[in-house]
């Protein structure tokens, strides 16, 4: 694995966050890894919603702060969208120590119960976290931005609202413009990170440049961190993750493509895929 953002290795004086499921964590953990809810959670971009992720996100900063430790690794299952996630949030409050164990789970290491969970309180105040951009962006420079959609086709094409237990009723659909890249694409057969030469040679597909700023969403923005993480790495300048992701777009009057209430007997939309990579002859 040759991402910078990995590390396949525990040290002694590495800060733990466990972003499993809870049950699992409490089952048995890495010693002395913490757990914190929230990074599973969906938010919104509005001030309210952007108090209630910077809370939570400034309190794992000040805990590793504290405990005077010199990195802080992520792990969940194996490289997923949560820790990931809770990576790219640290680097962006400004933590550039923060990495994802490159390990599949069990993962090595003494483990024991996990007692560490932490509720952390919702913020007064917020500052911007580096990396993310709220709706207002979105909307303002809809028409001047990269747009990767790290969705699955399903949704993508609006007959899925999100992967995991879809609700009757809800809004299906896409952004405007973007393109998809499958987030589960970002691996291989075995479950593990693409090789960044792989990545590269896919990203070439897509008809994007790197100097242009470039923005990826998803459901709820937990499987765009993973991609933004990589296109950082493969030479991408300005990239950023969208908070309200589909979660928060689907409820505002902003325009939409492949557009169906899921559940609903009538159909999408009509409105032409847009992907990219070596897959995209396929669609």
């Amino acid at each position: 694995m040759n991402w910078s953002f990995l590390k396949t290795e525990i040290e002694p004086g590495d800060f733990l966050i466990d972003c499993r499921s809870q049950s699992a964590y409490e089952e048995e953990t890495l010693e002395g890894a913490y757990y914190y809810p929230f990074i599973k959670k969906a938010f919104g971009s509005d001030p309210e919603s952007q108090k209630k992720l910077y809370g939570p996100m400034l309190a794992v900063v000040q805990e590793f702060q504290k405990s005077k430790k010199t990195r802080i690794i992520v792990f969940d299952e194996g490289m997923g969208m949560f820790s990931t996630r809770m990576v790219y949030l640290l680097r962006g409050m400004g933590i550039k120590d923060a990495y994802v164990l490159g390990q599949k789970w069990p993962a090595t290491g003494n483990k024991s119960k996990g007692e560490l969970k932490v509720e952390p309180p919702i913020a007064d105040k917020v500052k911007p976290i580096e990396g993310v951009v709220d709706k207002a962006f979105m909307e303002r420079n809809l028409t001047k931005l990269q747009i990767f959609d790290a969705r699955t086709m399903d949704e993508y094409e609006g007959r899925l609202p999100r992967l995991t237990a879809p609700e009757e009723g809800t809004l299906c659909g896409r952004l405007p413009g973007a393109f998809l890249w499958d987030w589960r694409n970002l691996y291989d057969g075995e479950a593990n990170l693409i090789e960044r030469s792989i990545f590269k040679k896919r990203l070439n597909g897509f008809p994007f440049m790197p100097e242009r700023p470039t923005v990826i969403y998803d459901y709820n923005g937990a499987r765009s961190c993973l991609l933004a993480l990589m296109l950082r790495e493969a030479g991408y300048i300005d990239v950023t993750t969208y908070q309200g992701s589909w979660f928060e777009w689907r409820k505002s009057s902003l325009p939409k493509q492949a557009v169906a209430v899921f559940g609903a007997k009538q159909g999408a939309a009509a409105a032409p895929p847009r992907v990219g990579g070596v897959d995209r002859k396929k669609v």
